[in-house]
């Protein structure tokens, strides 16, 4: 049996678990034996808990700096000579711990620095394949290339990216970023799950407690013509304040576990308001729902942002004018001419992802057929 490891990395609930999350859940679905692990978690529990806290601090104060240091440590042109070699002098050795003792067949990496690490320890596991598994609309240079075997590209751009620096198409498969086969089916255009309002708005973002979800839910003032249905995860401050304001078009919902409900609330949604994410994007998309972006955080959020609204795949809401949300929501859903404009970006989107689907390619894979690369140009 085929013995596969996936690394998301950190123990926040984000995209790197998500995706790692789906992958894991298509693969049991085959009986394949599947282990995800977080390195950082396994190699330093407690720090790990400490760090992620840190991190959440870091880029609600004091975003700017966050921005500044991400952009100086992790983006720019990838030089394939580059080592990072505090990464390896805390991760390294853990991660070659890990495989000697798993022995697996494939690891798919969710994260950079995983993949980092295994693109510097494949010449000790040369039967080992590693899949690189991007999260994001962009690459950072941390992400492993030379001796990486796959790579599932999000973007037509980072496709060509890859390739400008020297990664064989063959081994790139253009597949969006994952998302769990329960966003897949199909949506029925023009279903509101309330009656009364011409619009059905899910608002998403508010999970972790950053991001300015607070300042949003204040500047609502719903007069009846949209209804608002607000994601508060395991936010309970969030939920409290949304459900104690007592507003008959603003719902609290709390941690949504089922991805059954997930999808049957982006079914009933006309549109959601959101931050730019790269997993709540591509399920949105999947489901083909306007999103109207309310903010972005420092880093990865940022350049994501720049690249979806250059493909015209996202709205940006703007809080900053004297119009408010709630009638530049209004004006989008109003105008048949944005809306088909709209339309006629996702669905280039769609079309330019690879015919072939993820199952079949993970197939593909695992059972080392041939042919597998260059799914779509």
């Amino acid at each position: 049996m085929t013995k596969i490891l996936i690394f998301p990395f950190l123990s926040i609930s984000t995209g790197h678990h998500h995706v790692a999350d789906s992958l894991q859940a298509e693969l049991l679905l085959k009986s394949h034996q599947c282990e995800k692990i977080d390195i950082f978690s396994h190699a330093y529990r407690r720090l790990e808990k400490a760090s992620s806290a840190a991190y959440l601090s870091w880029i609600q104060y004091f975003p700017k700096v966050y921005s500044s240091v991400y952009h100086l440590l992790a983006c720019g042109r990838h030089q394939t000579a580059k080592r990072h070699l505090l990464y390896e002098l805390i991760f390294l050795k853990d991660m070659q711990q890990i495989i000697s003792e798993k022995k697996p067949d494939i690891v798919f990496c969710t994260h950079a620095l995983p993949s980092y690490l295994l693109n510097r320890l494949k010449g000790r596991f040369p039967d080992m394949k590693v899949v690189n598994v991007y999260t994001d609309f962009f690459v950072n240079r941390i992400w492993g290339r030379e001796k990486i075997d796959y790579h599932f590209a999000p973007i037509k751009d980072i496709k060509e990216q890859l390739i400008a620096e020297g990664v064989d198409e063959e081994k790139i498969f253009l597949t969006g970023i994952p998302v769990h086969r329960s966003y897949k089916m199909e949506r029925k255009p023009g279903q509101n799950g309330d009656k009364k309002a011409v619009c059905n708005i899910l608002i998403t973002g508010g999970s972790m407690g950053v991001g300015g979800i607070f300042k949003l839910v204040q500047e609502l003032s719903p007069n009846g013509d949209v209804a608002y249905q607000i994601l508060c995860g395991k936010n309970r401050k969030l939920y409290r304040y949304v459900h104690d304001l007592n507003n008959p078009y603003i719902t609290a919902l709390p941690y949504i576990e089922s991805k059954a409900e997930m999808n049957r609330l982006y079914e009933e949604a006309s549109g959601i308001m959101t931050k730019p994410g790269g997993v709540t994007i591509s399920e949105c998309i999947e489901k083909q729902l306007p999103i109207f972006i309310y903010h972005a955080l420092p880093g990865q959020e940022e350049m994501n942002l720049d690249i979806l609204k250059k493909k015209n795949l996202v709205i940006e809401l703007n809080q900053q004018k004297q119009e408010p949300i709630e009638q530049q929501l209004l004006s989008f859903f109003r105008s048949e001419e944005d809306i088909r404009r709209y339309q006629m970006s996702v669905g280039q989107y769609l079309r330019e992802k690879s015919d072939r689907d993820i199952s079949d390619i993970l197939d593909g894979i695992i059972h080392n057929r041939s042919g597998l690369g260059n799914a779509h140009v």
